[in-house]
């Protein structure tokens, strides 16, 4: 099965900055960016990042060049990533809100970046960092003696625009390369799909490092919106509530986790802040309905909540679909909508040959929003990337790793991936599978399904759910799946939280709680309410 989007015919440019600086030259005195007391018109943004992008060729960024960047949320952080871009080179963000160690293990991946850019507060983060660390807040620079006109440099469609970094089955993250016209292409996408203008302020709430954060920072400038950036390193609810009312923030851009804690924070307070976004883009993990179905239904609220599907090597977005029916997720699990622009979903088998419509395979992703690849990793991860042949011609793929179908109206759903399955007395269960049976009972609110044990034949599921009730009735949930699911796919036992850790890109922070398991202290901990 194949899922064919609308192709839309794009421009011989598709360069995202330059569009950036068209709404600069039209609106320089229109609102750009803002970060607690900081305010940048258009105009200001476009020439402080013109004297960045100056200032990078005179130390030998140039085009093909990859520069990386760590520095915390502000006008200086903005600017910066736009210099970049402005220079002809690739950024590669770099979050300090992650540990040292793991900005080390990114930094080694790249032995072609050899300039750093960082702010004073977070120079000791990169310590050790091979080539040039460049303070970008430091008077001796002297920026504010380069040109604030654009530099004259020739950029392809084709060429890098961003690397970042996804989680390595191995342990050691993946350099995913992304060129200027798939980024160009989604970003097109939701500027027609959502009809998105200038009005369309928007909040960045997800950790810098998230490939959710590129087109979080890019699209409100895009549009020729204002950015709004959270005046934190680590992701602070409280704040970004009270923002989103006192900016008149528009859209957001996040993992499911962290729309769940707004949300909450509105229901318990009796508040009606969220009613006045127009668009929550979702997307990072699996989505549960039943979360945010009590607020989403409210009379009057006019946000609308788009479920998307995606993966880094493409360009972050496949597909979207809009939440409107909130009675069928409850049944059933939730479809990731049809394609974006100038994209194809196919539904393989192990052969690469497309299954039957309607039955499960591997989600495989074509088009121009196909990445370049990674720039670090071996000949099995670069496997991934495959050239078939398809109606006389040459396809290049991306097999996502992912298990999906279509259904009967066009629209793709996710059920887990490929290497998300354990065996259970001998029958290979996938977690996802089991996971969307807990979260369908009336009792659970979310759950995740973690595999404790050697792997053999000890292994056991253990599910952590988060209440829909103050009463948790352990033994009543465990009758009911026995009644809806086979026997090995019912978790052994049953663990009550508050709420699940959050990593620093906002997602459930699985790996911390399969380790509280194992250590016997399976708390909600930073992701508590």
């Amino acid at each position: 099965m194949v899922l064919t989007s609308t192709q839309v015919p794009l421009p011989q440019e598709r360069i995202a900055h330059r569009v950036f600086e068209s709404h600069a030259a039209r609106h320089p005195e229109r609102l750009a960016l803002t970060c607690g007391e900081e305010r940048l018109t258009y105009g200001q943004l476009n020439a402080r990042a013109n004297q960045v992008a100056h200032y990078l060729a005179s130390i030998g960024v140039a085009r093909g060049s990859v520069v990386g960047v760590c520095i915390d949320r502000s006008s200086e952080l903005v600017a910066t990533i736009l210099g970049v871009l402005k220079a002809g080179a690739a950024y590669v963000p770099l979050d300090p809100s992650y540990p040292h160690e793991r900005l080390r293990l990114m930094i080694s991946q790249l032995p072609r970046m050899n300039v750093v850019a960082v702010g004073a507060d977070t120079l000791p983060l990169v310590a050790g960092a091979p080539g040039k660390v460049v303070d970008m807040g430091d008077p001796a620079l002297g920026l504010g003696a380069f040109p604030a006109t654009a530099p004259s440099v020739e950029i392809d469609s084709s060429d890098l625009c961003y690397v970042v970094f996804t989680s390595g089955s191995t342990g050691t993250p993946k350099a995913t390369a992304v060129r200027h016209e798939g980024w160009y292409n989604l970003l097109n996408w939701l500027t027609l799909e959502y009809s998105l203008d200038h009005e369309s302020g928007n909040l960045l709430v997800s950790s810098f490092g998230f490939d959710i954060s590129q087109r979080s920072l890019m699209t409100p400038l895009f549009t020729g919106a204002p950015l709004h950036l959270l005046p934190s390193r680590s992701f602070d609810v409280s704040l970004a509530y009270r923002l989103i009312g006192e900016l008149g923030v528009r859209t957001l851009h996040c993992a499911p986790s962290t729309l769940y804690l707004l949300v909450e924070r509105e229901m318990d307070r009796g508040t009606e802040v969220l009613t006045g976004l127009r668009y929550v883009f979702i997307g990072g993990e699996p989505m549960s309905a039943a979360r945010v179905a009590e607020w989403a239904t409210r009379e009057g609220n006019q946000c609308l909540l788009l479920h998307q599907y995606g993966v880094a090597e493409c360009t972050d977005v496949a597909s979207s679909h809009r939440m409107v029916d909130y009675e069928s997720y409850a049944e059933g699990p939730m479809p990731a909508g049809s394609p974006v622009y100038n994209t194809e979903i196919h539904i393989l088998d192990g052969d690469l040959q497309k299954v039957p419509d309607g039955e499960v395979g591997e989600i495989c992703i074509s088009g121009i929003s196909v990445g370049a690849g990674y720039l670090n990793a071996g000949p099995e991860a670069q496997a991934r990337f495959v050239t078939v042949q398809r109606d006389g011609g040459d396809v290049r793929l991306y097999r996502t790793g992912d298990q999906g179908y279509t259904t009967e109206s066009g629209e793709l759903v996710v059920v887990g991936r490929l290497d998300h399955q354990v065996k259970i007395r001998g029958m290979r269960i996938d977690l996802g599978d089991v996971e969307h049976a807990v979260r369908r009972h009336q009792d659970v609110r979310d759950a995740v399904v973690v595999p404790v044990g050697s792997g053999r034949e000890d292994t056991r599921l253990v599910a952590l759910v988060i209440p829909a009730r103050d009463r948790f009735d352990e033994r009543a949930l465990r009758r009911d799946l026995l009644d809806t699911v086979p026997r090995n796919m019912v978790p052994q036992q049953f663990v009550a939280l508050e709420a699940f850790p959050l990593n620093p890109n906002g997602k459930v922070d699985r790996k911390a709680l399969a380790g509280r398991l194992r250590s016997g202290s399976p708390t909600a901990g930073s992701g508590a309410r």
